[in-house]
């Protein structure tokens, strides 16, 4: 055994390594003793004469080695040193092998079913396939074996081409590489066209210089030289490379894709599966895989052989696999490639594939958010389960540009590795193999968001005060790149109240997430150089959609944006920078790089006029060099299609230029093109011009394409076949659209990170309930009641709003958006939740008795919420969000929330104002006092249950019999009840059992929500109805029809009349001769509940009568007030007593009924009926019988007295 570098070779096979022409032969038994099992055959390999021949035993290492990996399922194993050595080549550095094999043309086709050279006399896949017939798809099988592709029709494989076998007609060399180039930008090429590659023995390696062949049939990629047909024709050569699957198969935003297009043989295997296939002998044909899309295409139809897949996974399915497109899995790509026919050699490879030398583990650092630039991470790598980190050397790499940026780096006996944002550590082991599994700690993690290869990781407790992230293990052969991701990025988020209108006390809660943040923002705005290439055709200038200004507005508002105060004081290597280019059917440069707004709304103000040349546009912004390292955006606007070019297409004609679609005497000088469309542009040349030179671009040049009007309708394609960013036009023919799409460009220009929101919850406090959906059930779906924006414009869709209530009663309202994949904002973006709530009842209850609040509305929730006392709105509300980030390629999402703040609400209360009156004045009640109970029920509930409100409430003089009850709920029925009572009243009210609304309380009208009630204490009255009477009696004869009687009832202090006499007093009554029983009632009386006592006295009023004798007789009635037994009041006539008799003698004796009406008697004593003759005089007898009538009327009048003592009126 022998040792060179990190290799080890074994005895164990002859290989001949014959020196080209001077046959020279050595013979050493040898094998490669690889990190897998089993071995590799070695074969003859050639040698140049010119090769040196010292150090022959690294020669043959190298070519062992080289051997080894360029098979289909070979494996890369460039050491350490020659990866990290910056004089290696591109394929070294990236473990890029490379095989090359010359073929002997005499005997190359012996005993074997592929042949060379195309004879007349061939058929199948080994004669000629016609121009434009394609391919000759089927002549392998869709699975290499043994790592070699094998005939389809069972004869054999074809591992004596390329190294696996040893065959007398076949020389390989393992060149070093100089085959392909990298842009810095993970872009790999080769293309025969523009360079010849030919094959330097000495050096082993390709040496490029100017291709100065040109056209098919002449043979451009001859690596062996020009000198004979056996040094043009008749090779073979095999690439083999591990890469990396990055998320959503994108590198650099752009979709990442293995590119061939040439001639012979091609077959492009992925993991020993055919995936491309371009079999045959024929013209040079293109084929492209696009991992993104996973399509694959090719740019003719094929004629022959069996039918080819169109999809990766459809090439897996044909070979019994399947296909893992997950994120990080490494994969190996196997390139087989034959020149068979002589004639036209074509070759051009092209492919942004992440390569990398195989068990190899790489450790990438990126950062977002306002992390410094220059801050240094700490890493250890813990390798097959070990507690002890890897402790060895390790290099340092640019991620951005896959070159060496520090080599033979050591971790020093702590194991850390030491990384800045963009670069990564490849760390190369001999102890490392495809089953070594491996995580990644980073130290001193904890105010980061961390997360490696889109997952994100838990912090961890490091035991001194600080922390650390790790990552799950990983496996070599599955994953052996990884980027971690510190980001300190949050979404702006904030949650805000308004109040709105609705039953008065509705709220409007809005909890909104953008893209947006200081801490992103800062980041995001990252150095750049940016092309704005304006159209300045006439047709910019119509009237009638403002194109021109449109266009202005925009890119003078892009450059507020990006050129701000901030970003002129920095370093001119940090800076943003933009140029103008604007373009009619000439093209000028109005601008240079600039960090001047000013100079660069000047530069786009220049007034429109001329065709449109779009190729002269984008060769001035091709033209344009920005710095060195800094990534360069071409911003390109058009109204319409290219109607001028700059490049000449000479194919004959007849007129005065040489140029069939030229107008003379319109195209300016230099210019070529008719000005038009249509059967003046019949070639397409205008557009495959510009076309062309969108293609030139550096392949880092981001294209932004933007259509300003629908009449640019080739756009579309111009943006895809030009790999524009998202291959896609941005919408630009109105002002909204178009300033949306300068914002979207924005976002795309200055942010590595935006926000996707998963969803937003909200669960809502004790304090308020729901407007729309108060009451529905748990799980319920809201969303017809959840309003969700983005900026202005409201969402169909794309959302969904349910309602959950937990076991503890909490309710939470979760908005979700596009399921489980989320809504994506960015800068432009705004999204904003929202939906109705109101005060609860507690809120209303607490604040009425407490009068306070217990909570302060948080900063920036909104004019009627921040720094205002009320109630939360929320007890948690939380934005699930990720920051979504691109890094080489590999996107990422490490899921993450943060919480909104707390806006609060108010409520307003209702008062009434009671207001005591009396029917018979106040002033009487000077001295007492009533007390009232305010109370209230449940408005609208047939069940509420009647409450009290407060304690008792007393009203008197002191207080103007009156008071005002603050702090009432709205939402109920109030009522007042007076308590203490004096059952002489009675007690009425107005405004009682009226609904206080919240309507009313939250009312402009500060009366609104004041209720008034009245309560009047009414005395009560009791009626004595016609119980005082009076009857006439006529004694001497009898009643005449002219017969009348007037009696007077007179009352003693304060006693009240009879109704009817209030208003005509002194009261009489008159007994007719009509008159009922020759009685008469004085009417009813009314009395003031009370106990009380009142007197009467009623006489006759002497009238004229002649011969009668009016009685002079007067009653006294005592009438009294006194509760009944029920209670009630009552009035009632206690006694009738007679004081003076008919003739007005004093008798006082109290009648013996008192339900009798009081008689009065008048007596008749007619003069004319005395005697006229005799002793006695008229006068003496008239006197004589006056006495006598008048005792008898006396005698009878005490007897009947005597017999009705106590009679009752």
């Amino acid at each position: 055994m022998f040792e060179v570098g990190a290799l080890e070779v074994y005895p164990y096979w002859t290989w001949h390594v014959p020196v080209r022409d001077a046959r020279t032969v050595l013979e050493t038994e040898t094998a490669l003793k690889r990190g897998i099992k089993g071995t590799m055959h070695m074969r003859h390999v050639h040698e140049s004469e010119a090769k040196p021949k010292g150090n022959f035993a690294k020669r043959i290492v190298a070519a062992v080695a080289a051997v080894a990996m360029l098979g289909g399922m070979g494996y890369a194993t460039t050491s350490a040193a020659l990866a990290d050595d910056v004089n290696a080549t591109v394929e070294q550095q990236n473990g890029i092998s490379i095989g090359l094999h010359d073929y002997d043309r005499n005997s190359i086709n012996n005993n074997h079913a592929l042949h060379f050279m195309s004879g007349g006399n061939e058929t199948g896949y080994n004669r000629y396939v016609q121009d434009g017939r394609g391919a000759y798809a089927g002549i392998v099988k869709p699975l290499l074996t043994n790592d070699y592709p094998t005939m389809a029709d069972g004869n054999g494989s074809l591992d004596y081409l390329f190294g696996g076998a040893s065959d007398k007609a076949v020389t390989n060399y393992m060149p070093d590489g100089g085959l392909l180039t990298s842009d810095g930008q993970g872009n790999y090429s080769f293309d025969a066209a523009s360079k010849y590659a030919k094959y330097n023995g000495n050096s082993n390696r390709f040496e490029l210089t100017k291709q100065t062949q040109s056209g098919d049939r002449n043979p451009l990629f001859t690596p062996f030289g020009n000198d004979s047909d056996a040094d043009r024709y008749s090779f073979g050569m095999n690439l083999g490379a591990d890469f990396y699957m990055p998320k959503d198969g994108k590198v650099n935003n752009q979709n990442m894709v293995f590119d061939f297009t040439g001639d012979d043989d091609v077959w492009v295997f992925i993991d020993g599966v055919l995936v491309l296939d371009l079999g045959g002998i024929h013209q040079a044909i293109r084929g492209t895989i696009d991992f993104a899309t996973g399509n694959i295409t090719y740019d003719r139809n094929q004629s022959y052989g069996s039918d080819r897949a169109t999809t990766i996974n459809q090439a897996f399915s044909n070979a019994g696999k399947n296909w893992d497109s997950a994120a990080y899995k490494t994969h190996h790509l196997s390139f087989f490639y034959l020149e068979r026919g002589d004639g036209g050699s074509n070759c051009k490879i092209s492919f942004n594939l992440p390569v990398k030398p195989s068990k190899a583990i790489d450790i990438e650092k990126q950062t977002l958010g306002t992390i410094p630039a220059d801050q240094q991470f700490q890493f250890q790598l813990f390798a097959n389960g070990s507690q002890t980190p890897y402790e060895g050397k390790y290099s340092v790499y640019d991620a951005s540009t896959n070159q060496v940026v520090s080599s033979g780096l050591n971790t020093g006996s702590n194991g850390v590795i030491t990384l800045a944002k963009g670069q990564f550590a490849r760390v190369q082991s001999n102890d490392f193999s495809d089953d070594t599994t491996y995580s990644v700690r980073e130290l001193n993690s904890g105010k980061y968001t961390v997360s490696a290869n889109g997952e994100a990781l838990s912090q961890h407790n490091d035991g001194n005060g600080g922390s650390y992230a790790e990552t799950h293990s990983f496996k070599v052969s599955d994953t052996s790149h990884v980027t971690v991701i510190n980001s300190n990025v949050k979404p702006q988020n904030n949650k805000t109240i308004e109040k709105v209108d609705g039953d008065g006390d509705q709220y409007e809660l809005h909890l909104n997430a953008s893209g947006d943040s200081a801490s992103s923002e800062t980041t995001t705005v990252t150095p750049a150089d940016i092309v704005l290439v304006m159209d300045k055709s006439g047709s910019m200038q119509d009237k009638n959609d403002n194109r021109d200004t449109n266009a202005k507005n925009a890119a003078n508002k892009l450059a507020e944006k990006l050129l701000t105060e901030a970003n002129s004081k920095l370093s001119e290597s940090q800076q943003v920078q933009m140029a103008v280019v604007t373009f009619s059917d000439k093209v000028s440069t109005k601008q240079s790089f600039t960090t001047s707004v000013s100079k660069i709304k000047t530069a786009v103000s220049s007034k429109p006029d001329g065709g449109t040349n779009w190729e002269a546009a984008l060769k001035q912004a091709n033209d344009l060099q920005g710095r060195t390292g800094v990534k360069k955006h071409i911003i390109f606007l058009s109204d319409g299609n290219p109607t001028f070019r700059i490049s000449n297409y000479p194919i004959g004609c007849s007129k005065k230029r040489c140029n069939p679609d030229d107008d003379w005497r319109t195209t300016p000088q230099g210019v070529h093109g008719a000005g038009t469309e249509g059967s003046d542009n019949y070639y397409g040349y205008n557009y495959a011009a510009a076309l062309a030179e969108a293609n030139r671009r550096e392949s880092n040049v981001s294209l932004y394409v933007v259509k300003a009007s629908t009449d640019a309708n080739r756009m579309s394609d111009f943006a895809r076949e030009a790999k524009a960013v998202n291959g896609k036009e941005f919408d630009g023919t109105n002002a909204e659209n178009l300033t949306q799409a300068f914002g979207q460009i924005y976002s795309s220009i200055t942010s590595s990170a935006k926000i996707k929101v998963s969803s937003i919850t909200d669960t809502l406090s004790q304090w308020v309930d729901p407007v729309d959906f108060a009451g529905v059930a748990d799980g319920a779906d809201i969303t017809q009641y959840v309003t969700v924006k983005n900026g202005n414009k409201a969402l169909t869709g794309g959302y969904t709003a349910t309602y959950g209530v937990d076991q503890s009663g909490n309710r939470t309202v979760t908005v979700t958006f596009n399921g489980t994949d989320g809504i994506v904002t960015e800068k432009a973006d705004s999204i904003d939740v929202s939906f109705k709530v109101k005060p609860s009842d507690a809120a209303y209850a607490t604040y009425a008795g407490n009068q306070q609040y217990p909570n302060v509305g948080e900063p920036n929730t909104g004019t009627a919420s921040a720094g205002q006392p009320g109630f939360y709105s929320n007890v948690d509300a939380r934005l699930n969000y990720c920051v979504l980030t691109e890094v080489n390629g590999t996107t990422s999402c490490a899921p993450t929330e943060v919480e909104y703040p707390h806006p609060v609400v108010q409520v307003k209360l209702g008062k009434i104002k009671i207001v005591k009156q009396w029917s018979d004045g106040a002033s009487k009640h000077d001295d007492g006092s009533v007390t009232v109970q305010l109370q209230r029920k449940k408005s609208g509930d047939s069940n509420a249950q009647l409450e009290d409100v407060g304690g008792v409430i007393t009203l008197n003089k002191g207080n103007g019999w009156q008071t005002t009850v603050d702090n009432l709920v709205p939402g109920y029925t109030y009522s007042v009840a007076e308590i203490s009572g004096d059952d002489r009243y009675d007690v009425s009210y107005t405004g009682n059992n009226v609904d206080l609304t919240k309507q009313m309380v939250w009312s402009s009208n500060a009366d609104a929500g004041t209720l008034n009630a009245t309560i009047t204490n009414t005395l009560k009255t009791v009626a004595l109805e016609n119980a005082i009477s009076v009857k006439k009696d006529l004694a001497g004869r009898e009643w005449k029809t002219s017969d009348t009687f007037d009696f007077t009832l007179a009352a003693k202090g304060n006693a009240p009349l009879p109704d009817k006499c209030e208003a005509d007093q002194p009261c009489t009554v008159k007994v007719n001769s009509d008159s009922g029983s020759h009685t008469a009632s004085f009417g009813n009386i009314t009395y003031n509940a009370g106990d009380a006592s009142y007197t009467y006295y009623v006489t006759e009023v002497k009238g004229s009568i002649a011969s009668l004798h009016y009685s002079q007789a007067k009653y006294e009635v005592v009438v009294t007030v006194a509760k009944g037994s029920n209670g009630e009041w009552k009035a009632s006539v206690k006694s009738v007593t007679k004081v003076l008799d008919d003739n007005g003698a004093a008798v006082p004796e109290s009648q013996s009924a008192a339900t009798e009406p009081v008689t009065f008697t008048n007596r008749y004593v007619a003069v004319s009926a005395l005697p006229l003759t005799g002793g006695a005089t008229g006068r003496q007898w008239l006197l004589v019988g006056g006495v006598i009538g008048g005792l008898a009327v006396l005698l009878i009048g005490a007897a009947e007295i005597w017999n009705n003592k106590k009679r009752l009126v």
